[in-house]
Order: C-alpha cells, then sequence, then structure tokens
C-alpha cells in the first residue's frame, strides 16, 4: 500500500486516511518502517495522521506493537508539532508495559513535556507517566516522588487527575 497516495489524496478528509492506515496496519499491509520513510517526506499535518492511526491502534489492541513502535513514539515526543507530541506519548503510554525495560528515554523526554505550556501535551504525558509509574519496576523509583512533585504543581485538573489516579494506584504496589 501506497501510504503518500493516501496522505496526498484531498478527495479524502483526514478521519478517512487514518481509517485506510489503521487497516493497513492491522493486515500488516504496511510496516512501521515503512512508515517511518513516509514519515521523513511528508509534513507536519499529513505526519499527524500517522501517528493518529498508531495510537488508535494501541489503544484497541496493545499487542500490535513491537519495539519498532515504542521507538518510533519516543524519538517523536519532542517533535515541534503538538499534535505529534500528544499521539507519541499517548502511543507510548498504551504500550509501556509490553516493554518495561526500555523506557528510560521515554520517560526523560516525558518528563520535559510536563513543563510544556501547552495542556494538551502536559495531558498526554500524564496519561503516558501515569501508565508507567503503575509498572511495580516504577512505582518502587524516584519517578514515584518526581510525579508527586509534577502532580503538586500541576494546576490543570484534567492533567492533576492523571497523577493523582495513577499514584493512587502506584502507591499500593510500593514495598
Amino acid at each position: 500500500m501506497d501510504i503518500l497516495i493516501v496522505l496526498n489524496d484531498k478527495s479524502m478528509k483526514s478521519t478517512e486516511k487514518r481509517e485506510i492506515i489503521i487497516k493497513a496496519l492491522e493486515e500488516k499491509s504496511i510496516t512501521i518502517k515503512e512508515l517511518k520513510v513516509v514519515l521523513n517526506e511528508t509534513k507536519e499535518k499529513k505526519s499527524s495522521v500517522i501517528f493518529e492511526a498508531m495510537e488508535a491502534m494501541t489503544n484497541s489492541d496493545a499487542q500490535i506493537a513491537d519495539i519498532e513502535w515504542l521507538n518510533l513514539a519516543v524519538e517523536n515526543i519532542l517533535s515541534e508539532s503538538n499534535s505529534i507530541k500528544r499521539e507519541a506519548s499517548r502511543i507510548v503510554g498504551n504500550i509501556s508495559h509490553k516493554f518495561p525495560d526500555d523506557l528510560g528515554e521515554a520517560i526523560e523526554k516525558l518528563l520535559l513535556n510536563t513543563k510544556d505550556e501547552g495542556t494538551v501535551v502536559r495531558w498526554s504525558s500524564a496519561y503516558a507517566l501515569s501508565k508507567i509509574i503503575v509498572i511495580p519496576k516504577y512505582a518502587n523509583s524516584e519517578l514515584f516522588e518526581k510525579l508527586t512533585e509534577i502532580c503538586d504543581c500541576e494546576e490543570e485538573n484534567g492533567v492533576k487527575n492523571q497523577y493523582v489516579k495513577a499514584l493512587k494506584k502506584a502507591s499500593k504496589l510500593r514495598i
């Protein structure tokens, strides 16, 4: 399947393009390596459609993702585009339980985004970090204290609530 043709088709809405990409990912008629090539050749708006499709897939079935999905998401957590930051962070959150030993770089980048002025970016980082902190390895790490501090400073209730719920769950896992 030629995703570039789909992305460049002006007769289709973004939601239609996203659904086509989702189907291609489900059927494994396109790989993450192929998507990386397309991402390097497209602008932000078209790239965000790819990340939206990947996020939708990992949200409904995290098992589809392998380490390449995680790597691609992590590479884009600090994108200049807020929509790509948002989707990349959510992908990491959706699949973090599969790769508990491979989250160091993701955590570092997500923590940087907790200071972003955009609420959507902070919420997405909170979402991912909240999924990570309930992994026992991280519930018992210094990340717990960092997220507690971030939670205490966060003024936006939607973002703060992500941390509050996760920290409550993680506190039950602490030794």
